[in-house]
């Protein structure tokens, strides 16, 4: 077991780190900031350099060091951090309702159900902003799923259509609790100070693995840009209308 020493200034740093944050768990949005803690990445509690750590609420650093949060996310989340100055910017997430079976789940933000049977793979517009003065290239996209309980619910906000999509990446579903990256081939060149948007179709073997009411899920995007930064957008729900681990309870009287 590696020793524990005491963070040289510890009150500086801990403001730093709150700047980095912007006051806000990175992970779940809580803004208690006052009972934040801080997480050392590399598990060495010893290594006090600041890109290896990173300040969370009481509850994601539990789950960072139960394995609920992976460590890899901990590593690309601290990294989208420390690339904030490219300033791309995250617009909308939509789907496309004229090529595939899929149509927004009303008043749940970024949640969508599959209503054509013989159409099950989802088709999603990404809209981004280029905010920096240079061209960027988009390069990857990296996924995760998780697979919610079946008693969940499950679909608005009109979505910007700011203009169209320049490609469609089709990508396979990851497993359940899996995080893939794909390295696109076709990379996508977005000039400074320009809006760009791309399609993503998430595919697998059998559309059964979309299908209601029964196949619900909880998706976390991060794209990859001039292979040296990601940006990670607002969750997306499929069939569903929560993110939900655990079903209630029900006993008999």
């Amino acid at each position: 077991m590696k020793k524990r020493t005491s963070i040289p200034k510890i009150t500086k740093v801990r403001s730093e780190l709150q700047k980095e944050i912007e006051s806000t768990c990175p992970f779940c949005g809580n803004m208690d900031v006052g009972h934040f803690q801080i997480h050392h990445i590399d598990e060495n509690p010893s290594n006090h350099d600041m890109q290896n750590l990173l300040l969370v609420c009481p509850v994601c650093h539990s789950k960072i060091n139960k394995g609920d949060i992976l460590p890899q996310e901990v590593v690309y989340k601290k990294l989208n951090l420390n690339n904030k100055g490219y300033k791309v910017k995250f617009i909308s997430v939509s789907v496309d309702e004229g090529k595939c079976g899929w149509r927004p789940i009303k008043n749940v933000q970024n949640a969508f159900e599959a209503v054509k049977l013989q159409s099950l793979f989802p088709i999603f517009n990404f809209s981004f902003i280029n905010n920096s003065p240079d061209t960027i290239l988009f390069t990857s996209v990296k996924i995760k799923t998780k697979k919610l309980p079946n008693g969940l619910a499950g679909p608005d906000f009109p979505l910007p259509n700011i203009l169209r999509p320049s490609i469609t990446y089709k990508i396979k579903m990851p497993k359940n609790g899996e995080i893939t990256e794909t390295k696109l081939v076709e990379e996508l060149e977005v000039p400074a100070t320009r809006a760009f948007k791309f399609q993503v179709e998430l595919f697998d073997e059998s559309m059964e693995r979309f299908k209601p009411p029964f196949n619900k899920y909880v998706l976390s995007f991060e794209f990859g840009f001039n292979n040296d930064f990601y940006l990670e957008v607002p969750k997306i729900l499929l069939n569903s209308k929560e993110d939900c681990d655990k079903l209630p309870h029900y006993g008999l009287a």
